[in-house]
């Protein structure tokens, strides 16, 4: 049977010896020198089959600090040296200060022209570099996945030794009411920026509801709203919707506060403010009461018979009914008919009949009634200086 070879020698001698030290020579390269104990003379580039460590290497140099070995002889695992990011233990023919080593323990480093890009340790892969996620052809995604239901997905973002563990984070919150949220720390400001003239949009469930637009205003979204304000800082909805009280209802006995089911709104038509609840105008806020001579022209005395004009005014007493929003009520109280003061007064009402409700115009009345009463004390007047002749006959 060939045994250990002294060394890889052939000397002159019988040719049965010669023939056994051509076997051993023959037997030692075929087994890569697996004798259980290392070559008792080493050779550079010689293979070693390391049966005490498990690993087959190869000597680099004659001694055993120069020997290299890096593959498992029972499962063929790979071994290779620490390495280092100038000169990573797996590296490229091409590039050999580029590849993969060990920076610590377990952990594995990647190096890209000797300096280190990317650290992959037990709970957290770390990047000193930035990244770039590029699928050409096709949509690139950066996912975050926790593989089950009850853990949540981060991402951090750290730029300062305040908050070393996060400044601002985005998280998916795991679990069967799902839950995403921003989280910003410090007392700096959290700021959303669009660097050129764009709207920034706000939707739920794939439908788009608000936008603040490029000028600054804050709108519904909505052919109703194409020609909203674009004033900075101005707001266009639908409208506001208002509780009974901030917590509680002073005129209902203190009542706790509720929310009510109508929206409310101002309209300005350039010459009057008109108050709705829903889609019903209930009033207005007449323009005439501000009464500045500057934004009057062609004004002239009021030229009609007051006093006619009051007496066909008809004052009435009436119950609210249901109708549209308004609720029946049994309290009386006392106005006017709309139509019927328009046909009076022209300027005193407001709207067309049975289109919409018609409002009342107070200005218009007390200018009739100013006349009619002016003209009833010029009347007055007159009858006292009769009757002053009279008397004095």
């Amino acid at each position: 049977m060939p045994s250990k070879p002294a060394n890889f020698e052939v000397a002159n001698a019988s040719g049965a010896t010669v023939r056994g030290d051509i076997n051993d020579i023959f037997d030692a390269i075929g087994r890569n020198n697996g004798y259980g104990s290392v070559p008792t003379t080493p050779l550079p580039y010689m293979w070693y089959a390391n049966t005490s460590t498990g690993r087959l290497g190869f000597y680099k140099a004659v001694t055993s600090s120069g020997r290299h070995e890096f593959i498992s002889l029972a499962d063929g695992n790979f071994y290779g040296p620490d390495g280092s990011a100038g000169s990573p233990s797996y590296t490229f023919s091409n590039s050999a200060s580029t590849g993969f080593y060990r920076s610590a323990s377990n952990q594995i480093g990647v190096s890209v022209n000797g300096s280190m890009v990317t650290e992959f340790k037990a709970d957290v892969v770390e990047f000193a570099e930035n990244i770039t996620v590029t699928n050409s052809g096709a949509d690139s995604q950066f996912q975050v996945s926790t593989g089950v239901n009850d853990q949540d997905a981060i991402i951090d973002l750290a730029a300062d030794t305040t908050y070393a563990d996060y400044g601002l984070r985005l998280r998916r919150i795991g679990g069967a009411t799902s839950i995403s949220e921003m989280v910003h720390r410090g007392t700096g400001y959290l700021q959303i920026t669009t660097q050129e003239a764009a709207p920034i949009v706000f939707s739920t469930t794939s439908a788009n509801r608000f936008e603040i637009k490029s000028g600054g205003s804050f709108c519904a979204i909505g052919a109703s709203f194409a020609n909203a304000t674009l004033t900075n800082g101005g707001i266009c909805g639908k409208g506001f919707g208002t509780r009974t009280g901030a917590d509680t209802d002073s005129g209902n006995n203190n009542a706790a506060s509720a929310s009510t089911g109508n929206l409310f709104n101002f309209y300005w038509d350039g010459n009057d403010a008109y108050f709705y609840i829903d889609n019903t105008r209930l009033g207005h806020i007449d323009a005439s009461t501000t009464s500045d001579y500057r934004i009057k022209r062609d004004i002239t005395t009021l030229a009609v018979d007051g006093i006619e004009r009051v007496k066909k005014l008809r004052p009435v007493t009436f119950k609210y009914r249901d109708y549209d929003i308004y609720k029946q009520s049994e309290a009386v109280h006392e106005g006017f008919i709309a139509h019927e003061v328009g046909e009076v007064i022209p300027d005193a009402c407001k709207g067309t009949k049975d289109e919409g409700l018609q409002l009342i115009g107070i200005a218009p009345i007390v200018s009739t009634l100013t006349k009619a009463l002016q003209e009833a004390v010029a009347k007055i007047e007159t009858l006292e200086t009769k009757v002053a002749a009279l008397e004095g006959s």
